[in-house]
């Protein structure tokens, strides 16, 4: 494979690989900082908005970037080097010698990495649940909340909302099939109809809480790098008003993190 082939592919694949608490990809948010490929050589350096950022959260994105780029055909030799933490150096030898994350960080490791992962995996899919049900209240009206316990799957639009649902259902092993139901419980249990209400807010609750995260740290990363701006796909609420965006290693306006009840935009991860 091709150097330049290579490349693409690599950057596919980390496209792939989800910050767990902001539920959204890594490149999405610029945190991959550079990318280089030759010979089936590749390496990867990776950046956080700060130097603190949660030990368990900066492994498990490395680790995934890692194990995403060591699955393509062509890479016969993977580097991922995580900079500028007050654990780089810890991660980055971890990751070196395939020691994983108990392996890695010994006693500290307390929380087993999956348990972790299916904690943001169920806080994803009730976000993803919540953004597809508000959608369908805007766009039909007549709906009361109290009746989207006989809303099905299928009865939801062809749009990357109701992709990125199926998606998170599917990693947590829910149906996808046209005839389940939509709002269920995190073991796939359809909700009571007098529930249905608080259910929905709390949903709503926890999307709003990811939005902000991600919307916060974004803004963190850009100060902290301001080049990183251009690598940052853009989100809704990075906007105000009057349609400028934000500029690079600009602070993000307090104001613009209560814009986040607004619709989801389209191409949701």
């Amino acid at each position: 494979m091709s150097a330049a082939r290579l490349e693409a592919a690599a950057r596919a694949a980390l496209d792939t690989v989800y910050d767990p608490e902001l539920d959204e990809p890594i490149t999405d948010l610029g945190f991959v900082r550079s990318l280089t490929a030759e010979d089936g050589r590749v390496t990867v350096h990776l950046r956080l908005p700060t130097s603190f950022c949660s030990p368990n959260f900066a492994y498990l994105m490395a680790s995934d970037a890692k194990d995403a780029l060591s699955a393509l055909p062509g890479a016969r030799e993977v580097t991922v080097l995580l900079d500028d933490h007050h654990d780089s150096a810890l991660i980055n030898r971890g990751l070196a010698a395939d020691a994983g994350y108990r392996g890695t960080f010994g006693p500290e490791a307390e929380q087993d990495l999956e348990e972790l992962r299916g904690v943001f995996r169920r806080k994803a899919h009730t976000a993803a649940m919540e953004r597809a049900l508000t959608a369908l209240l805007r766009a039909r009206p007549a709906l009361a909340e109290e009746q989207l316990g006989d809303v099905v799957l299928g009865d939801l639009p062809d749009t990357s909302a109701t992709r990125a649902l199926l998606r998170r259902r599917a990693a947590l092993g829910l149906g996808t099939a046209p005839a389940d139901p939509v709002l269920v419980d995190d073991d796939g249990r359809p909700q009571p109809p007098e529930e249905i209400p608080l259910r929905l807010r709390f949903a709503r609750s926890v999307r709003i809480s990811i939005d902000g995260n991600a919307h916060f740290c974004r803004g963190l990363l850009r100060t902290r790098y301001p080049q990183s701006a251009a690598d940052q796909s853009a989100r809704p609420e990075e906007f105000p008003p009057g349609g400028k965006p934000v500029a690079a290693g600009e602070p993000v306006p307090a104001g613009e993190l209560f814009r986040l009840s607004a619709p989801a935009k389209e191409n949701v991860s």
